[in-house]
């Protein structure tokens, strides 16, 4: 048995001791951490290199949202940082993007609505069309809600009509749908209490659908994402009998299609995508996984895990059967192979909320926003991939709730700090315990 050394002491000298010297351990790796981190975004897996850019929409945590362009080689080429938080990025051309975005406004300068509501501040939600080259803002359409969370324009799509440009949007705080025109004139809009009762206990400021997704499928067919209903829906907008007016209803694709509990299949969602032989790909957040489900809603291919991804909220299939993958909460976004595997990966800071590879070039009719239609997974016999940990699924919560309460060098380094402060507490108790012995002796 190896015999500690004498200096160490006997008792609670000794364990003051250690717990002093684990401190102090525990610090200088949590300092290397902090010198070490990358102030730029970092290549950490390059088994298999993209061939374009990336676009990457971060949230931040703390008033630091941004969209930016990385190279296959992790370099920003391009950065947007205006906004508070960024939640979408899609190109609209090859000098051109759309911006969904939140800025926290200061009550004094908020509208009289909002000025003195019971909420601090107000939020004005934006949907910008950027001219890359310059940064300039060349198209804007905004409103204001009562407060930043909860209350944020997470998605908008473009799509056109007779040639028209129009732009569909989430209100999450409205927890309604709604379609403008360049004239900034609604063409349409839905309201989920047109067909959803609200629960008698929430009030008209609650999280009730927290609306998240909205694609345009196809002429009059809409998918959005109600993800505290874990429910994907198609709206279908349709004439009415007069000039002008609209008339929309409800088809449930997956979910319980109302909110209560954890759903049976998807558990608060992101960013679903339709896909060929109407597949559905989404980034099953709360579960920590990428899923794709097929047209009877059965799970055909997964990727994830908590030891493998932490909340995840975009997922894009690839014309090559890969997948990229927001994976929030790591702080990264990576590129799944066929057979599973993790081929390229970039570590993003600031909490990726969106990711879309750029084309290689562009054409008429050329996107680079959301999933392509195939390969489905049946097609390309995907393999399934990731892993599941209890372990990681509670660490990864507690280090991910500290980026948005402490400093971001602290958020990064907490488990060690934890340990830390627990080791410098313990030291401090058994060292009083050893003085009172030896005062009494």
């Amino acid at each position: 048995m190896t015999r500690l050394p004498d200096w160490l002491g006997t008792g609670s000298e000794r364990r003051a001791k250690l717990l002093a010297c684990l401190a102090v351990l525990s610090i200088a790796i949590a300092t290397v951490g902090v010198l070490a981190a990358p102030d730029q975004p970092r290549l950490t897996v390059t088994e298999e290199s993209p061939e374009t850019n990336t676009l990457v929409a971060l949230q931040g945590y703390k008033h630091e949202g941004k969209a930016v362009e990385l190279t296959p080689e992790g370099e920003i080429v391009w950065e947007y940082a205006d906004p508070d938080d960024v939640f979408d990025v899609e190109a609209l051309g090859p000098d051109r993007v759309q911006v969904s975005s939140a800025t926290e406004i200061a009550d004094r300068n908020c509208p009289d609505r909002y000025r003195n509501d019971g909420f601090p501040n107000c939020v004005e939600n934006s949907l910008r069309i950027v001219e890359q080259s310059s940064n300039e803002v060349v198209w804007n359409y905004s409103w204001y809600d009562v407060e930043l969370h909860e209350h944020e324009l997470h998605d908008a799509d473009h799509y056109t009509v007779d040639g028209e440009e129009r732009w569909v949007m989430v209100d999450m705080g409205n927890d309604r749908v709604f379609a403008v025109n360049r004239e900034k004139e609604i063409v349409w809009q839905w309201n989920a209490t047109q067909t959803y009762d609200m629960p008698d206990r929430m009030g008209p400021e609650s999280d009730w659908t927290h609306m998240n997704d909205v694609d345009r499928l196809r002429p009059g067919v809409f998918q959005v994402s109600l993800r505290n209903f874990d429910t994907v829906i198609e709206l279908h907008v349709e004439n009415g009998s007069t000039p002008g007016e609209r008339s929309v209803s409800v088809e449930p694709v997956v979910g319980p299609n109302r909110f209560a509990g954890k759903g049976d299949v998807l558990y608060e969602q992101h960013n679903p995508d339709r896909l060929a032989d109407d597949h559905l790909l989404v980034a099953d957040s709360e579960h920590d996984r990428v899923v794709e489900l097929n047209s009877s809603g059965e799970v055909v291919w997964q990727f994830g895990g908590s030891a493998t991804l932490d909340w995840p909220r975009d997922a894009d299939r690839l014309p090559n059967g890969h997948t990229l993958v927001a994976d929030s909460y790591n702080d990264r976004v990576v590129e799944v192979s066929d057979e599973g595997e993790i081929v390229w990966a970039v570590e993003t800071g600031g909490l990726p909320y969106e990711a879309d590879r750029l084309p290689a070039e562009w054409g008429d009719g050329t996107r680079a926003e959301g999933s392509h239609d195939r390969p489905t997974a049946t097609d390309a016999n995907l393999a399934d991939g990731g892993r599941e940990s209890l372990l990681d699924r509670y660490v990864g919560y507690v280090v991910a709730i500290s980026k948005y309460v402490l400093p971001a060098w602290a958020g990064r380094q907490v488990l060690w700090l934890l340990v830390a402060v627990v080791s410098l507490v313990g030291a401090l108790v058994e060292g009083a315990r050893w003085r009172g012995v030896r005062v009494r002796e």
